[in-house]
């Protein structure tokens, strides 16, 4: 094309397409800052499924849901920052960071695995937005997972840029919208705080919580966060950008928990957006929004997944320029099927799973980002191929993180009660592999904490 020429309609779009994959985000386009990260882990939090965790921790009560909320809120704060920092840092995915921690090959199996689970948080959310919508309307079920796959696809396929400014002009919809729903539950319902039926396990209510919201979000914010304001910029760490994404989730998970659990008590469904199908005129305005506003926060499943899966294949092959829409597609079509075949019916299995291999795999990355690599490894080096064995397989890293994994799944049957019973297992399993991690890899330690500070160099 001439330069000067005006560009079609159709390459003003190919360009808006956003094709940064993997590598690292330039530097043009690090502007976020902290009020609009706390929005978008606001709205990717602010799920149509977000008010399940209130029926699954029903029985326990109001009062320590909320107790229970913060306490998780609590525990996660500081892994929370520390990724949210990370991305500024070196404005890299975290999956991109781990190949330092797991070694190339190591972080390549944590991608592949995480693509799935990222993939079925995608089908899960699918799936309640189309039962809301096909609910409302009296239509296909099939034809609403399509159309609400579709726009979350579009969505993905603009990239963070898109998403943040979708993000920040809908939350007002989202709040007044269940807001309405909430109100119209207060008026024809007796709303009754919900008391507690059974014996509180801590430990279960919190490792529910943390899998449900913050700990499965932990080593996603730095994909966002890459794209906010650099450290250099900001003359080093901020409380606002460190607090921002953990603050957004752990709000927006309290008070839809609240409301699944008041519509749980007051009509037996926790999904408060199917009151629509009771409702005439602007009930059903309300409810219709709520699906449409939501549909962003399936965005935030989407975008990690397609994210993770370059990872996995930048370790066989170099990145290309159209990769990340092409797998943005398939990957979102996948998601849809995934939905179609009932991945609804086992969410609790699958948030508990999820969380159970998440939660190690974070915690030693962590530590190795904070003590080994000293948080300051330039960009470049994790795209420099692997010189050795020992730079495609970290296996103190691995084998610590796989300890954790096999302690949160079977730990109740050998650990003291306290470390289910009042503690969340899958966070004393990861702590328990943060230690290994510490032992294994003592002698990587001390040396880094010897070397000389080198301030990490990004790529332009």
């Amino acid at each position: 094309m001439v330069e000067g020429e005006p560009r079609s309609l159709s390459n003003r779009v190919g360009a808006e397409l956003e094709t940064v994959g993997v590598l690292p985000v330039p530097d043009d386009q690090r502007i976020m800052r902290p009020f609009r990260m706390f929005v978008v882990w606001l709205m990717a939090a602010s799920s149509a499924t977000t008010p399940l965790v209130g029926q699954l921790l029903f029985d326990y009560g109001l009062t320590n849901f909320i107790i229970a909320g913060l306490i998780a809120w609590l525990i996660a704060l500081v892994p929370a920052g520390l990724f949210s920092e990370m991305g500024r840092e070196t404005p890299l995915s975290g999956l991109v960071v781990a190949r330092r921690t797991y070694g190339w090959h190591g972080a390549f199996g944590f991608s592949a695995l995480f693509t799935v689970v990222n993939l079925g948080w995608f089908g899960l959310n699918t799936a309640v937005g189309a039962v809301i919508l096909a609910t409302i309307t009296n239509s296909s079920l099939l034809m609403w997972n399509i159309v609400v796959g579709g726009v979350q696809i579009i969505l993905v396929l603009f990239g963070m840029k898109w998403l943040e400014r979708f993000y920040r002009y809908t939350a007002l919809l989202t709040v007044l919208c269940y807001g309405a729903l909430f109100g119209y539950l207060a008026m024809n319902h007796d709303l009754v705080a919900p008391t507690q039926r059974i014996p509180m396990n801590w430990g279960s209510a919190l490792t529910i919580i943390l899998s449900f919201s913050i700990l499965s979000w932990t080593y996603k914010l730095s994909t966002v966060s890459r794209f906010a304001v650099p450290v250099e910029r900001t003359g080093g760490q901020r409380p606002s950008y460190f607090l921002a994404p953990s603050a957004g989730i752990m709000i927006a998970l309290i008070g839809m928990g609240v409301m699944g659990l008041y519509s749980q008590a007051a009509t037996g469904e926790w999904n408060v957006a199917l009151l629509a199908r009771d409702l005439q005129g602007w009930g059903v305005v309300a409810a219709v929004g709520v699906a449409i506003a939501v549909l962003h926060t399936n965005a935030m499943n989407l975008y990690p997944a397609m994210v993770d899966l370059l990872v996995a294949l930048n370790t066989v092959r170099e990145p290309r320029r159209w990769e990340q829409p092409v797998a943005t597609v398939v990957l979102g079509v996948l998601g849809v099927l995934l939905a179609v075949v009932g991945i609804l019916q086992n969410a609790e299995a699958f948030l508990e799973a999820g969380g159970n291999v998440i939660i190690p795999f974070t915690f030693v990355m962590l530590a190795d980002w904070v003590w080994v690599q000293r948080r300051r490894t330039a960009a470049s080096e994790f795209f420099r191929a692997p010189a050795g064995w020992r730079e495609r397989w970290r296996l103190d890293a691995v084998l610590a993180a796989a300890v954790g994994v096999v302690i949160s799944f079977v730990g109740q049957h050998f650990l003291p009660s306290f470390c289910y019973e009042i503690a969340p297992l899958s966070v004393v399993a990861g702590l328990i592999s943060v230690l290994l991690f510490v032992v294994l890899a003592g002698g990587r330690i001390r040396a880094a904490a010897s070397a000389p500070a080198v301030e990490a160099a990004t790529v332009k």
